[in-house]
């Protein structure tokens, strides 16, 4: 065997780097959750955390899918942790009946650790190290992308056999780089929050979308797509913005496929038909709580009104819970508000922030677009370096896809809009819902790096172009 075939044998056929990749991630998110001091503590006082916590502890007790906030169970750990005075939680009130105000999955997954395990120190801590494994999985996935589009992209001839391989290695080495060293994502690992899950979510849907481009004829892997689409979806409601302009973007790329132009529609179809089959039964349950059409429940009103508020204007369009806080103290002063159930005061809450956004968007309509390019700059800015030099190179890696790969790059240029559009519509909290791209974008850049490397050397190996295949085959 040649060295070089030996050097392709041990590098790709064998999947040993993706294998050490992996273990050497597990171990980087391993050590920073070590280090971590609240590792076996309850959620972080300061997010979302205890929603998720209250939740899960209702489900696993059998109480159903509601907030437990007065349960003095469910306040035990958190009233002898070392930062129960930071826990406002303790102070909210329980309003009866089943919650529409939070995604099922996370609280769903929570509980589960629960009923394998007794809720306290061992079960806290096996929900971070879970979080770990998601944010691993997404990055050896990130990683796997990034060696497939360099070795499809890049073509070497026999002649640049080494030269080939090469590139392949720099492609491996920056990706694994650049998610081993973005301290930012291992933060999330911290706390009960839905961004590892959504991060590996959204790492295997595109996945799954740009595995479906090389054989749009063919259905498993949109169906794939649809279903993964649909999971995350049920861990972050947000997502389900993306929709519209996804669909759009398969329905591109099945029309100029020329085997598949007089059925263009059936991956389209068949992609919202294996997406409604996973999120119908939970919007249909939250229709019927609230009385409403209300797919994804009373979250997205109330949210909402901290992105349309002055505090948000004068923050680059971040999200402030001020505006929602004040609601609150409205409905409280509404005479039998406090008969209501959750529900009730889920669908009063969500009523009163549709109607003070639209009294703001009326006096605030001049600053719209303003707002708009301030929650893009927050959601795409980079306040650090090697962020904003990863982001640069990541969009150099989009411009190789597009140009090689047309097919794969409608599919990540209709995700990369469909999530700017929706951070420019809604809000932004300080670049936190650009996390779930991060693996993709860690692929892109390592794309990115390994052309500009391709095209200082003295001959650089050609790209491959996608569309010229296709006419000559």
């Amino acid at each position: 065997m040649k060295p070089e075939q030996l050097w392709s044998s041990i590098f790709w056929s064998n999947w040993i780097s993706i294998a050490l990749a992996a273990c050497l991630l597990f171990a980087v998110n391993a050590y920073s959750l070590l280090r971590f001091d609240g590792n076996d503590s309850p959620p972080l006082p300061h997010g979302d955390g205890p929603d998720y916590e209250s939740i899960a502890y209702s489900l696993s007790v059998g109480s159903g899918f509601e907030f437990a906030w007065e349960d003095p169970q469910w306040q035990y750990p958190y009233r002898t942790s070392n930062q129960s005075v930071q826990y406002t939680q303790l102070q909210r009130r329980d309003w009866p009946g089943p919650t529409t105000s939070r995604p099922p999955a996370l609280p769903f997954l929570i509980s589960l650790v629960y009923r394998l395990m007794p809720r306290g120190p061992i079960a806290f801590s096996c929900v971070r190290w879970l979080s770990a494994f998601a944010l691993t999985l997404a990055g050896v996935l990130s990683i796997w992308l990034a060696c497939d589009w360099t070795k499809r992209i890049f073509q070497s001839t026999e002649k640049q056999t080494v030269r080939g391989y090469l590139l392949c290695g720099v492609s491996f080495a920056v990706t694994l780089g650049i998610a081993v060293m973005d301290r930012t994502i291992k933060t999330f690992m911290h706390d009960f929050l839905t961004e590892p899950w959504a991060l590996l979510g959204v790492t295997a849907t595109i996945v799954a979308l740009l595995q479906w481009t090389k054989a749009p004829a063919k259905l498993p892997w949109i169906i794939t797509a649809g279903v993964l689409l649909g999971v995350i979806v049920l861990f972050r409601s947000i997502f389900v913005f993306w929709l519209p302009i996804l669909v759009l973007g398969i329905a591109i790329v099945s029309y100029e496929t020329r085997a598949n132009q007089n059925r263009w529609w059936l991956s389209m179809s068949v992609f919202i038909a294996a997406f409604l089959l996973v999120v119908t039964p939970w919007w249909g349950r939250n229709c019927m709580l609230t009385g409403r059409l209300m797919p994804m429940g009373s979250q997205g009103a109330a949210s909402l009104r901290g992105g349309y508020c002055d505090e948000a204007l004068a923050d680059w369009g971040n999200w402030h819970a001020d505006a929602e806080i004040a609601m609150q103290a409205k409905l409280d002063g509404i005479p039998d508000s406090e008969k209501w159930t959750a529900s009730q005061r889920e669908v009063a809450l969500a009523d009163l922030a549709t109607k003070e956004i639209g009294d703001w968007i009326k006096s605030h309509w001049r600053d719209l677009p303003r707002l708009c390019a301030m929650r893009l700059a927050s959601h795409w800015g980079s306040w650090r370096l090697d962020h904003a030099l990863w982001k640069l190179s990541a969009f150099v890696g989009l411009i190789c896809v597009c140009r090689s790969y047309p097919r794969q790059g409608i599919i990540i240029a209709s995700i990369l809009l469909a999530d700017s559009l929706t951070i420019a519509c809604l809000y932004e909290t300080g670049g936190r819902f650009l996390i779930p791209l991060h693996a993709v974008l860690y692929a892109l850049a390592g794309v990115g790096l390994t052309g500009c490397l391709a095209l200082l050397m003295k001959n650089p190996v050609h790209l491959r172009d996608e569309r010229q295949e296709q006419s000559t085959g």
